[in-house]
C-alpha cells in the first residue's frame, strides 16, 4: 500500500506543471478532512474538509472487493462522492484501497461536474489517511488539481 501511495503522491505533485503547460486555469487544492461513518443501506461517510476546499462531503459506497493479498485485509472500493462548499458542489467518483486492519486508505476522487462557481468542473484529488473500521472515525489529507469555467 505504501508503494501505491508514493506513486499517487508523485503523480499529484507533477500535476501543476502539466496543467500549466496546457494553459488550463487550474487550481491546486490541499488540506485536511475529518470523517465519520453515517447510517445508510451500504457504507456511507460524511467528511468536513478544511483548506482550499472548505465544505462537507457525502460518500456512498457502490462496491467493495477483497484484494486477496495473502496475510492482508485490504479491499478496493468504489463510490459516489459529492463535496458541498459555499461556492457550489463538486460531484464525482471515488476509487481507493483500504486496509481494514490498520484503517489506512488511499483513494482518488475524480471530479466530473460541479454547480454554481464550480460549473463545468473536472479534476483529480488524492485523499489519504485513516478511517477506523471499528469506530467509524477518520482523519486524512487531500491534494489535487481542479479546473472549472471562470465566471
Amino acid at each position: 500500500m505504501r508503494h501505491a501511495l508514493a506513486l499517487l503522491v508523485a503523480c499529484v505533485a507533477g500535476w501543476p506543471s502539466l496543467a500549466a503547460a496546457h494553459g488550463h486555469p487550474d487550481a491546486i487544492v490541499a488540506g485536511t478532512l475529518t470523517t465519520e461513518v453515517v447510517a445508510c443501506p451500504s457504507l456511507c461517510t460524511e467528511s468536513d474538509w478544511i483548506g482550499r476546499l472548505d465544505g462537507t462531503s457525502s460518500f456512498s459506497l457502490i462496491s467493495m472487493e477483497d484484494e486477496q493479498i495473502p496475510g492482508e485485509n485490504v479491499s478496493r472500493f468504489h463510490g459516489n462522492l459529492t463535496l458541498s462548499t459555499a461556492r457550489g458542489e463538486l460531484v464525482g467518483q471515488d476509487l481507493g484501497v483500504w486496509n481494514l486492519d490498520s484503517g489506512q486508505y488511499v483513494d482518488v476522487y475524480t471530479v466530473t461536474s460541479g454547480t454554481e462557481d464550480y460549473a463545468g468542473a473536472s479534476g483529480v484529488i488524492l485523499l489519504w489517511g485513516t478511517l477506523d473500521p471499528e469506530t467509524g472515525q477518520g482523519i486524512s489529507r487531500y491534494q489535487g488539481v481542479l479546473t472549472w469555467r471562470a465566471h
